[in-house]
């Protein structure tokens, strides 16, 4: 009885103690940018960089097809963002 209360107190320790959920890459913008374009830019080549959307999607699309690491759903996200703030 004494190993089972050590135990489950070890693992509620455990537990407590780990981080919260990250924020999801695909739901945040500003993260994708960061997490998946920074590798390979400074972050000053986007924010310098004024596009409609339709620029954005090619701009995006481009980098994939480079080897970006990015799904259909993030690739959508990552130009949602930058079409709202780094517009012309």
């Amino acid at each position: 009885m004494k190993k089972v209360c050590v135990y489950t107190l070890a693992l509620c320790l455990v537990v407590s103690s780990m981080p919260s959920a990250p924020v999801l890459a695909e739901d945040d913008g500003a993260t994708l940018l960061e997490e998946r374009c920074s590798g390979c830019h400074p972050k000053s080549i986007t924010t310098s960089k004024r596009k409609a959307p339709k620029q954005w999607q090619a701009t995006v699309s481009r980098m994939k097809h480079r080897g970006a690491r990015l799904t259909e759903e993030e690739m959508q996200t990552l130009v949602d963002y930058l079409s709202e703030t780094f517009k012309p």
